[in-house]
């Protein structure tokens, strides 16, 4: 159905939201203030959603998109608003998750806003037909994969490295089901780990050995894994040299798909903003510490306790640590977070989760007497529902700062300072 529509606002993912009777539209591409003609279908959950057909009245904030598979590609949320409505709409979304749990910290940090062609990870659609590979992202709510020439948030030596990489799967990914590949870039040497199906029967057989062999030869890749699905472990196939990333005091041999901040520079600004949240010496405890990206600064104030459930990051950690003070612990805290009695061990607690937040652990540090907690979000969400239940518990919330390092979408993060009130 064909509809005339005035956007209202914005909305967190990115879209243009029309405000009807009926309920809302949601359109992308469309700012707050325009006026667009769209088709408007019920989609998903009986959401209504309008793809836009023609501008009537367009936003003074409205610009040309700068890539030129903006149009199809699944990626980039807002290309088309200037720098400053952008900025603007990235604060917004996590002063509005704030406001909704009636939380206003003491102190706004200025944000931290990453320059595009810096992310050093990207995981791309593979798809084998007719003796060719096709590499890129999937269109926009479609399952259609786009062929990605180019693209402007990610560091040019990973788009060198797609164009060269999509000719030598040939010989390894099995036709016909999409497989994912990943490329992760760590100090000028690269890793390429393949989630799907390989060889002639799904699995890893004499012919892909080879053309792996071939494969990291030819591109100088540092290594090259294989898992099934996402749920199983990366399997080593080739490695002739190890990944490393130095975190602070660190050294660590990063594992097959070891989790890294997308950009050098985003790393770079949370350290900085954890750091100066803590205290100058004390006992610290690192939350969901992965392979050490703030364990390793902490360690130049005083021993840290880094808890972490994945085996290869603990195995990482453990190799790294030498003679420093840190503890690498296997510990799952959604199912069995630090107590309150634990932290009370600590100067200051750390907690970085996955998006999903940490509702269990933050329960169980709401009733601590640790003096400091900060807190690392890439969820707005998330983190406010996990900040309202310290606040509760008795820890105020003194200052949030915005660093955003996944340009141009709907993603952003935050790091947060908690002090325990008297």
């Amino acid at each position: 159905m064909a509809a005339d529509l005035v956007i209202h606002e914005l909305g967190p993912l990115g879209d243009g939201i029309h405000r009807a009777p009926g309920g809302p539209v949601y359109v992308e591409r469309a700012l707050p203030g325009e006026t667009v003609q769209a088709n408007v279908r019920a989609g998903s959950g009986g959401v209504l959603r309008g793809t836009l057909t023609n501008l009537v009245t367009a936003s003074p904030h409205r610009v040309p998109a700068p890539c030129p598979h903006y149009d199809v590609c699944g990626g980039c949320a807002l290309q088309h608003a200037d720098d400053a409505f952008y900025r603007d709409w990235k604060l917004e979304n996590v002063r509005s998750a704030l406001r909704k749990k009636a939380l206003e910290p003491r102190v706004w940090n200025a944000p931290i806003f990453v320059p595009p062609a810096t992310r050093r990870r990207a995981t791309f659609v593979a798809v084998k037909k007719n003796k060719a590979v096709t590499l890129g992202y999937f269109r926009r709510r479609s399952h259609d994969v786009t062929n990605i020439s180019t693209c402007l948030v990610l560091d040019p030596a990973l788009m060198d490295l797609r164009a060269r990489l999509a000719p030598a799967l040939v010989p390894i990914l099995h036709g016909g089901k999409p497989a994912d590949v990943f490329i992760q870039t760590v100090n000028g040497h690269c890793e390429v780990v393949i989630t799907g199906a390989v060889g002639q029967k799904g699995r890893p057989d004499l012919q892909v050995y080879e053309a792996v062999a071939e494969l990291a030869h030819a591109l100088k890749l540092a290594r090259v894994a294989w898992r099934e699905t996402e749920r199983d472990e990366p399997e080593v196939l080739v490695e002739v040299s190890a990944l490393r990333a130095s975190f602070g005091a660190l050294d660590v041999a990063l594992p097959p798909l070891a989790f890294l901040q997308p950009t050098a520079q985003g790393e770079a600004a949370l350290v900085r903003a954890v750091m100066d949240l803590l205290p100058e010496s004390g006992r610290f405890a690192d939350l969901f510490s992965g392979c050490g990206t703030f364990s390793g600064p902490m360690l130049g104030r005083g021993p840290v306790d880094a808890y972490e459930n994945s085996a290869p990051a603990l195995a990482a950690l453990d190799k790294a640590k030498g003679a420093k003070p840190l503890r690498a612990l296997a510990r799952d805290l959604f199912r069995e977070p630090l107590t309150a009695d634990e932290a009370a061990r600590y100067d200051a607690v750390v907690f970085d989760p996955p998006r999903a937040g940490a509702q269990a652990q933050a329960v169980a540090l709401a009733g601590s007497k640790v003096p400091i907690i900060v807190g690392v979000s890439c969820n707005p969400g998330t983190f406010a529902r996990d900040a309202r239940i310290l606040v509760d518990g008795g820890h105020a919330l003194d200052s949030v700062g915005v660093v955003d390092q996944f340009t141009w979408s709907h993603h952003v993060e935050l790091v947060a300072g908690f002090k325990r009130r008297a």
